[in-house]
């Protein structure tokens, strides 16, 4: 008895160890502040400039893109009107914006001033509709763009400024990928999840460094302020910027 016992036991702790949930370990994340933003359904979140005293968001909503204060007032909207906006990202030399369109499965580029200048399509076999592009980073450094599709698959998908697939990876370490930020300083992606109330520090490939823990879901767009330890997510749903401090 005390053998099946213990083999019982020991068959537990192998299961439980393999099990990906027990695998991670979370680091600490403070909740600094909430701010309340006047855009409905706020999803995707960039600097404007290298400045960084204000921030870019689309919404789900009106399919616009808006340009706000971080105390969350209205400074402007500019002129594209998109089918089904979701992240944005900003090229910090050039002012221009790129933009993912879930359902069409676009990557459109537009100037500093919302008039479009390309597109790309990325075909995701087996994807439905509301699970398709969701997320956008831009890399100042070799100037590539990271996407996210959200799920069923989630992956990464990296791609050049002409829209060639450079690199194609399946994402494991979320419920969802909602939201995508390119740190220039460790070089690090930041990856938000809606559906697992995570937020994720990843290599450019992927590959989870670590996790941070938040309580509420529907967080669809990232930034990241390396220097001051600052991690700023939208809440789609909610209408509200957060604001996170980070070790």
């Amino acid at each position: 008895m005390e053998i099946k016992y213990c083999l019982l036991v020991i068959a537990l702790l192998f299961f439980s160890c393999n099990k990906k949930e027990t695998r991670v370990q979370y680091s600490a994340i403070q909740f600094v502040k909430e701010v309340s933003l006047v855009v409905s359904e706020p999803s995707g979140l960039a600097y404007v400039n290298s400045d960084k005293n204000s921030f870019y968001t689309v919404s789900d909503n009106t399919s616009m893109i808006y340009k706000l204060s971080w105390t969350g007032a209205l400074i402007g909207t500019l002129d594209y009107k998109g089918d089904d906006l979701e992240g944005i990202t900003v090229d910090s030399e050039t002012g221009d914006i790129y933009i993912v369109e879930e359902r069409l499965r676009d990557v459109v580029k537009l100037n500093s001033k919302g008039v479009e200048v390309k597109r790309f399509h990325l075909d995701i076999e087996e994807n439905n509709e509301n699970s398709g592009l969701e997320g956008i980073a831009f890399n100042s450094d070799n100037r590539h763009l990271y996407i996210l599709n959200e799920k069923d698959p989630g992956l990464l998908i990296e791609i050049n400024e002409n829209g060639k697939v450079l690199n194609r990876t399946e994402l494991d370490f979320a419920f969802d990928y909602s939201g995508i930020y390119y740190e220039n300083i460790e070089k690090k992606l930041w990856i938000v999840s809606d559906q697992s109330r995570t937020i994720s520090k990843c290599d450019l490939n992927g590959e989870k460094i670590e996790s941070y823990k938040i309580s509420d879901r529907k967080a669809e767009g990232i930034t990241v302020d390396a220097v001051n330890k600052k991690v700023y997510i939208v809440l789609d749903g909610q209408d509200k910027l957060q604001v996170y401090s980070f070790k």
